[in-house]
């Protein structure tokens, strides 16, 4: 037997989603979490899987409900996808939010294979390092029928059913048969408009939707044109749409060397080229906001209009709270070990985090082009941060959005895309004429 821990992933990242693709599937318990809130908790499980499509993956993942419908604590392992033939036990903790009503947790699997799970664990930790069981019913799937667990989200070409042959342990395990599964395309994942395109010595993923303008959007750190999955439709109902899989992240390639916003600026330059752009308007969320102020500061002729979300200039304790440095410092020793190349990819992507960009405000100043300056008001990153972004841009508008976070594209994606299109379009009109 194999174990294996995971570990929650936090800070300028979008929450690691599957999102509106059709080609995952997901079932869940919940318990009350007001006795635990404030408490660190523990989710383990044993997982196996056949595969019948090397993209395919099983995850097992743990969310904290907080009151209004919002979301605490989440992890689902995304950034980690199971693949192993043999059982092994995979970890996942968390702390619970101080506010939470329900914790609420399951298994993952998306694409085409079978996959097993088996003996889910839900511990509380009491005292330091000492963790409870906490009871819940067949977490063992020992019962004749899968009561308990339901579906999160169902999907055609899955089934969930007992399983007396392939056990981890006592007598029965979870069978999610998706030898039946057919791909459906989605954003990020569409064979249709889906290209690459040879830049920089790499293939850059990118896909297109709508027409008129261009607009490049930029997704954030170990995320992928999925990202941007409520904000694509809407959108390219006014745009030309080009979606982008930044290098060595979603489906786009990498040569090895060090990640940087520069390095990913100079990429989207090329791009465009590539596409025979001369101008684009930008859209950047958190490190794509990043990227877009880079790239409007070096390649001034190529930015038309830029929108940042939660963007930042510098890296240092001014930026964000202190604990952030300590989990990805955290999230770095947890991978020193695995020598996989996605690892190693992810140990580059999270250097990246704590040591970029490495802009000046004063180099701000470069900047020419309108700029939509956009975060949460309880955005990572510190709101004075954003403000002195917008103070050195000398054409810029400042949005600091009420009571939204550093996923403002996600939880309130109908205020966010009206925000965005309304600075985009303003304008327009009298450039026509």
């Amino acid at each position: 037997m194999k174990i294996r821990l995971a570990c929650c992933f936090l800070f300028m990242i979008p929450i690691l989603v599957y999102g509106q693709t059709t080609d995952w599937g997901a079932f869940e318990q919940r318990v009350d979490a007001k006795s635990l809130a404030g408490k660190k908790v523990r989710l383990q499980a044993a997982v196996k899987v056949d595969l019948l499509d090397k993209t395919a993956e099983a995850e097992i993942w743990m969310r904290v409900d907080r009151p209004g419908k919002k979301m605490g604590f989440f992890y689902n392992m995304m950034d980690k996808p199971i693949r192993t033939t043999e059982w092994t036990v995979f970890t996942i903790e968390g702390k619970v939010d101080k506010d939470a009503e329900y914790l609420t947790f399951g298994g993952l699997y998306a694409r085409k294979g079978t996959f097993w799970f088996d003996d889910f664990r839900l511990q509380v930790e009491t005292s330091k390092d000492k963790f409870e069981d906490v009871v819940f019913p067949n977490n063992g799937f020992e019962a004749d029928t899968i009561q308990a667990w339901r579906y999160f989200q169902k999907r055609n070409g899955f089934t969930m059913l007992p399983d007396k042959e392939t056990v981890y342990q006592g007598k029965q395990s979870l069978k999610v048969d998706g030898t039946l599964f057919k791909k459906t395309p989605s954003l990020g994942n569409n064979d249709s408009t889906g290209k690459y395109a040879l830049v920089n010595g790499i293939n850059i993923y990118y896909e297109e939707y709508g027409t008129g303008d261009p607009l490049l959007l930029l997704h954030g750190n170990s995320e992928s044109i999925n990202s941007f999955r409520l904000q694509v439709p809407e959108f390219s109902k006014h745009y030309h749409v080009i979606a982008v899989d930044t290098r060595g992240q979603g489906k786009s390639g990498e040569d090895g060397k060090l990640y940087t916003y520069d390095l990913f600026a100079e990429d989207m330059n090329a791009l465009l080229n590539y596409l025979k752009i001369d101008s684009a308007n930008v859209v950047g969320w958190s490190d794509g906001g990043n990227t877009g102020l880079i790239m409007a500061m070096k390649y001034p002729g190529k930015v038309k209009k830029l929108v940042t979300m939660g963007a930042n200039v510098f890296i240092d304790n001014s930026v964000v709270d202190k604990w952030i440095f300590k989990e990805l410092n955290k999230q770095l020793g947890e991978l020193r070990p695995d020598t996989s190349a996605k690892a190693q990819n992810r140990v580059r992507l999270i250097n990246l985090l704590l040591t970029e960009p490495r802009n000046t405000f004063d180099d701000l100043k470069k900047i020419t082009c309108p700029v939509l300056v956009l975060a949460g008001e309880k955005d990572v990153i510190k709101e004075a941060h954003t403000k002195k972004i917008a103070e050195n841009i000398v054409n810029s508008t400042l949005i600091i959005a009420p009571r939204e976070t550093h996923y403002y594209p996600w939880e309130n994606a109908a205020a966010f895309n009206k925000t965005v299109l309304e600075y985009l379009q303003k304008g327009k009109d009298t450039e026509k004429h």
